[in-house]
Order: C-alpha cells, then structure tokens, then sequence
C-alpha cells in the first residue's frame, strides 16, 4: 500500500511540475506584469553601470533589493539569454532550489518519502489563478518562504550535540548573511517576517522545543547588527521614494466588513470564492462549493493532529508547525484590521500575497504530520487536491491568456514596425513591453496620476529621462482607460503635441518628433 501511494503521489507531484512549468512558459506571458518585469529590468541597469547598487536607481517603500530575482537574472543576461526567458528560468529554477531546501529540511528533522511527497503536492498545486500568479508567475514571496525554511535548517545544525565545529560554523555564517541581507532589504518586514515568525513560537512553546537558543541568539543578533550598519551606512546613498502611505488600523465602524472580506480573500487564495453569479446545479459549482468546504480541513488538520499528538512530535516538527501557523495569525492578523487592503473586496482578493511564505509552511506541516492523520482526512486532503486539478483549466485561463498575449504582441509588432524603440508608458504598462520585446523596444514609466509627464521615481532610472536619452521619434503608450484624461491634460497644460496617433485594439500609441517627457534635465 505504502509502495502505490508513493506511485500516486509521485504522479501527481510530476503533474503538478509539469503544469508549472507549462503555466510560466506559455500561460504567464498574458499576466506578466511591471513588478514581474523589474528583475530583469534591474539586472540591466547592474550590468549597464557596473553597480550592484545603481547610483541612478529609484527603489520604493523602503525595499533596497539585495539577494533577490534580479540577483539570478544578472549572470544569465551576461550570458545572453534575453527578456521573457531569462524571467522562466531564474522563477523555474528557483522554486527547485525550494524543493531542494525543503527535501533536506525535512530530512533532517525524520520526515518520510510519503510526507516529503504530500509537502512537495501542497506546494506545488495551482489551487487557484491568485496562486498560481503570485507563487509561480511573479513568484516573489517564495523567496521568503525559502528564506525560513533555510533559517530552521541551519537552527537544527547548531542545535544537534554532534554536529562537528566545521558545520556549526558554516550554519552560523549562513545565518549571519540570511540576517544581514533580509535586514539590509527592509527591516520593517524582517521584524515581521522573520523575528516574529521565527521566535515568538519559541517563547511560547519553549517547553517542547529543544534547541540551542544561545547559539541562535548569538548569530541572529550579530546578523540584524551587520545588517544594520549595511543598510543605513553603506547604502546610504540609494535613492528612495516612499510612494504608498502608512499602513493604518481599520475604524471599528468598517472592521465587520473589512475582515470578512479578508477572509473572502483567502478563500480566492485557494480557489474556494465563486464570484458572482456562478451557476449553483453545475459543475463548476460543486467544484466550488467542495472547495470552500474542503480548503479549511486542509488548512488546519496539520495543528489539530500536531497537538493531538505533541508527545510524538520532535523538537523542530513542533517548531516548524507552530512557525507556520503563528506567522500565518500574526500576518493575516495584520490584513484584516489595516489598510494592507483598502480599496474594496478587489483589494482584498489581490493583496492576500502577504500570507504566501507561512502557507508554503502550512503546506509542509501537511507531510511533516501526514503520519498521524486518519484515513478520512487523508481521504480529504487527496480529494482536495484531485479538485485542484480538475478545475486546472480554469486555474490555467488558456483563452484568456491567448487574447491578452496576441494583445500585447500587436503593441509590440507595431512599435517595431513604426521603428519606435524608445517611448515612455504609465508604469503598469511599460517593463512589461520592454521584456516581452526581447528588449529591443525600451519602454519606460511616466507618472500618470496628472498626466503631466513627469519622470518615473518608481522602480525606474533616473538616466532615462535626461535629454541624450531619446530627442527624436519617441513615443507614449496608453492603455484606451487612460486616453481620455491624457489627451484632455496634453492640451490644458500645454504639452508637446503628438505628430502622430496610433490606435490599436486595447492601447494608443502617441508618436512624437522629440523627447514628451515634460520635465527631462
């Protein structure tokens, strides 16, 4: 029995692989956005200025980029894989150095094949378009994911009496760089992400888990020190816009309706929110509903059976357990009484990626206590996932993609058939024709809020707006929602008018015989 369910599990797992891939190769390239593109963006301007740091970079919210996707994009760039491709790769490959940090992880804390199988399936399902999105297509939040699971591994080195001095002092240097890197990113998120995902679970549950809090201490505070002096001295000098306001507690008046919507949201996580109007006696309305039943057994079945059985459970599977779910609160805590989602329950929906790295380890839990669960729930939780991909064509959205794709093709040809090469477009809309054109069309961000065509400052370079960057036959691309008020500004302030119009199905194209930028040095 035991020998079929690591066949079957096996399938599914290969299945799984085999759709991911398929989704970033082909599906992906439809919903591959401005934030996705800046990887390969910033890998660029590394390359084009000799700097890790570019001096003229603009970074937003506080997040200085240190070890991230464009890290992975710089060594494939020099070697001459372009644009989309390079994207595919550094995302595919990374989320097997995933796989393979979380095999050993598991490993070493006495997890079976079976488990290790039921682990990699809850990663690996696209349970629904946010996830497939989110984890597979911009796949940001992985990284952080990773980042813990490495963070427990190199704790269980330091923690084993027998580990030789060589590998105890190359786990505490791994968690002295781990540390410096995420601080020098963004201390706000690592005091969240990382301190309390990682020790408020040793504080409250320090009875059952057995480690060496000293040795840990002693690197992770040398880390956050290091981390400290690397960002606020060393890179003192990058260039930082704020851009999003302060993250703000919900009134009591609209807390009901902002939690609830919360919730709808990790519903959408996991392909269990029907929307609007779904047919009830239908298939894709039992799938639905099956889903919303069977997502929280799912969800929670791994912390009943670990309390359930605590006294069989070692130190780091009690320890791993209660990261993912104490995060998870302490995170989803934060989503559903803030303005991490403010503007209605499309906010909600799109917003729930914060969640992303303590329901990788939620998912994980599900293989580390796999052997305490009862026929029914594994019933349950394999039933949940042959759901999963029943509905995968809808979680895949092939037409919808082709449309969106052959959309994006037509900007693309007909820049390149105009000799448009260098233009400007409002953020949403430029990285991404600049990646999917092979970079042989630059396409950089203009402030669209007033439409007076200022200079990005948002994950941009200041170099693209000096006057040697473009002066002649240059262009602006807009999306048809924002034609109006931009054709309504261009005359009311002024600006320098277009020689040419091109109006395509989903965008116009603004052709001019100089620089439109209005306020280029």
């Amino acid at each position: 029995m035991n020998l079929k369910l690591k066949i079957f599990f096996t399938l599914i797992l290969v299945a799984n692989v085999f759709f991911i891939v398929y989704y970033q190769a082909f599906i992906y390239r439809a919903f591959f956005n401005s934030d996705a593109a800046i990887a390969n963006i910033l890998a660029q301007e590394i390359i084009n200025q000799a700097s890790y740091y570019p001096n003229s970079w603009w970074y937003v919210n506080g997040d200085i980029w240190t070890v991230f996707k464009h890290t992975l994009a710089v060594p494939l760039t020099l070697l001459g894989i372009w644009a989309y491709n390079v994207h595919t790769i550094v995302v595919i490959g990374f989320f097997a150095f995933s796989l393979f940090v979380t095999y050993k992880y598991l490993k070493k804390i006495g997890t079976d094949t079976v488990g290790i199988l039921i682990a990699f399936i809850g990663m690996s399902t696209l349970y629904s378009p946010m996830y497939a999105r989110e984890v597979f297509g911009e796949s940001a939040y992985i990284w952080y994911y990773t980042a813990l699971i490495s963070y427990l591994y190199f704790f269980y080195i330091l923690s084993q009496e027998e580990a030789k001095t060589k590998k105890v002092w190359i786990a505490g240097f791994f968690i002295v760089f781990l540390t410096i890197v995420f601080v020098a990113e963004n201390p706000s998120r690592f005091a969240i992400y990382f301190i309390a995902s990682l020790f408020v679970p040793l504080f409250l549950f320090y009875q059952y888990i057995n480690i060496k809090y000293k040795k840990i201490v002693i690197y992770f505070t040398l880390g956050i020190l290091l981390g400290i002096v690397y960002r606020y001295y060393i890179l003192s000098h990058i260039q930082m816009q704020v851009g999003v306001e302060k993250t703000f507690l919900i009134s009591y008046e609209e807390l009901p309706t902002h939690i609830w919507r919360s919730f709808i949201g990790l519903a959408n996580f996991y392909g269990a929110d029907w929307g609007e109007r779904t047919t009830f006696a239908s298939f894709e309305g039992a799938i639905y509903m099956l889903k919303s039943l069977l997502f929280p057994i799912a969800f929670f079945a791994p912390l009943f059976y670990a309390v359930k059985n605590r006294n069989s459970l070692n130190s780091f599977e009690i320890y791993t357990v209660s990261v993912g779910y104490i995060a998870f609160l302490i995170v989803f805590g934060i989503y559903c009484i803030t303005s991490l989602h403010f503007n209605g329950l499309y906010a909600a929906r799109e917003n729930i990626r914060y969640i992303i790295p303590f329901v990788l380890i939620i998912s994980i839990s599900n293989g580390i206590v796999w052997k305490f669960f009862s026929q029914k729930i594994k019933l349950l939780l394999i039933l949940s996932i042959l759901l999963s991909l029943s509905s995968i064509f809808n979680t895949l959205k092939i037409e919808l993609s082709k449309e969106i794709v052959e959309n994006r093709e037509e900007v693309i040809g007909t820049l390149l058939d105009n000799n448009l090469t260098k233009g400007y477009a409002p953020y949403w809309h430029s990285h991404i024709f600049t990646v999917l054109s092979d970079n042989k069309i630059e396409v950089r961000p203009i402030e669209d809020d007033d439409n007076k065509r200022k200079a990005g400052e948002w994950l941009t370079s200041s170099s693209w707006y000096d006057r040697a960057y473009v002066d002649k036959n240059s262009f602006i691309l807009l999306p048809k929602e924002k034609v109006e008020e931009f054709e309504k500004a261009s005359k009311e302030f002024n600006l320098t008018e277009a020689v040419n119009k091109i109006e395509l199905k989903g965008y116009n194209i603004y052709v001019y015989d100089k620089n439109p930028i209005n306020n280029k040095k």
